[in-house]
Order: structure tokens, then C-alpha cells, then sequence
């Protein structure tokens, strides 16, 4: 029987004034599997999965999420489809902890999240998934591996199934790279779906299901 792709991108095309960033790209990712985008700094893989997660808009082409052509005009609308997307530099305030960083932003019936509820619902999400991030911690103070853990619990509390990482193992020392392994089949045998766009093959080859590469703004693998 054959699969169905959770997202397709089809004919994928985006330009910035004469260069060309993505040419008619097809991608293919179905549901549970780990898939890594491997290209080159400046192959456009990270315009690839910008375009994915609400960032740029295409020039041409269409996305579909489960079968489904779909607009996806900002992260907002990223966030509805359920996806999320973890990008190279983290959009996290230094001054402010784990828990407000992951409010910031978000309201629930027009009023602002009460911060010991988000506390809570952090908890139960690093409890199921195993993951260690204090709610209470300063992000200053926080290593690489806690900065980027706390970039998907903060995606994983908006409800994400679908999860992009820009180049996740950069700036990680050795351990922070087998955690973060260890972190993503985690993710995978709960039923998420994974997208690692990557310069570096060794990093990422062993965890994934499908590889695809990009070169020049174009799938040639």
C-alpha cells in the first residue's frame, strides 16, 4: 500500500531580486520519519524550509499538508497546519526564563497566559518526552543543547507534529550531539515528523529515513 506524504512542496520556486534560491523543487516527507535535507551553505535548503514554516512566500508552486493545498502566508499559519520550525540563530529573549519565552506571544482567550500554567504544561511535555528544561532558568545561563531543547519544547506547547531544525547540531560539543540524537528518535517514536536541513552529512545520516539532497536550489539526490 502506499504511503501518503504528510507535505508535499511541488514546483517550489523563490527568487530574490536575479538569484535564484529554489528552482521548481518537488519534496516529498511522510508521516514519523526522520528526513535531512543535506546542502551546502547557500544551496537554498534553508530557504527551502522557510517557505515551509511561514517565513518567505513562494513565487511559484504549491504545498499541500496532508493531501491538502495550503497557504502558508506567516508562522501563525505554520502553527495551525502544525508546524513548527526550529531556525540556526534562536529566537529566544536572554533576560527572560524558559517558561516566558515560550508564552511570549501567545494568549489564550484574549488575556495573557498565567506563567504557573505554562510552567505546568512545560513540565508534562518534558516529562513525555524526557526532555530536562527548568521553566524557571534564564536562557543566559542556558548551554547550547538547553537553548536548542527549549526551541522544541517551545514548538512541541504550540502543538507541533511537524518539526523543522535549521543545522541543530551546530555549536554542540560531542555529548550535546548524541543528546540531541538521542532527543530527535525520541520525537520520531512519538509520532512526530522530522525535517533536519544540514551542511554536515555526518552529523544527522545515521538518524534519518530519507535523504535528500540540494545544490544550487535544486533536489539533485
Amino acid at each position: 500500500m502506499a504511503r501518503t506524504p504528510v507535505v508535499q512542496m511541488k514546483g517550489i520556486t523563490k527568487t530574490f531580486g536575479h538569484v535564484v534560491a529554489n528552482h521548481k523543487v518537488d519534496l516529498d516527507v511522510y508521516p514519523g520519519e526522520i528526513l535531512s535535507l543535506l546542502g551546502e551553505n547557500g544551496s537554498g535548503k534553508t530557504t527551502l524550509m522557510n517557505m515551509l514554516s511561514g517565513i518567505y512566500f513562494p513565487d511559484e508552486g504549491q504545498i499541500f499538508v496532508e493531501g491538502k493545498p495550503v497557504t502558508i502566508a506567516s508562522p501563525k499559519d505554520a502553527f495551525d497546519l502544525h508546524i513548527g520550525m526550529i531556525h540556526q540563530h534562536f529566537k529566544l529573549v536572554d533576560v527572560f526564563s524558559a517558561a516566558e519565552n515560550i508564552a511570549l506571544g501567545l494568549q489564550e482567550g484574549g488575556m495573557l497566559l498565567d506563567r504557573k500554567q505554562v510552567a505546568q504544561k512545560i513540565r508534562a511535555i518534558c516529562d513525555k518526552y524526557g526532555f530536562d528544561v527548568d521553566p524557571d532558568q534564564k536562557v543566559y545561563n542556558m548551554s547550547v543543547s538547553q537553548k536548542q531543547t527549549l526551541e522544541i519544547v517551545k514548538v512541541l506547547y504550540r502543538g507541533t507534529d511537524i518539526l523543522i531544525l535549521d543545522e541543530p547540531m551546530n555549536g554542540l560539543d560531542n555529548q550535546g550531539v548524541q543528546e540531541m540524537r538521542q532527543l530527535f528518535l525520541k520525537l520520531k517514536d512519538e509520532g512526530k515528523t522530522i525535517l533536519l536541513a544540514s551542511h554536515n552529512r555526518e552529523d544527522i545520516a545515521a538518524l534519518c529515513d530519507t535523504t535528500v539532497e540540494i545544490d544550487r536550489g535544486k533536489i539533485v539526490k
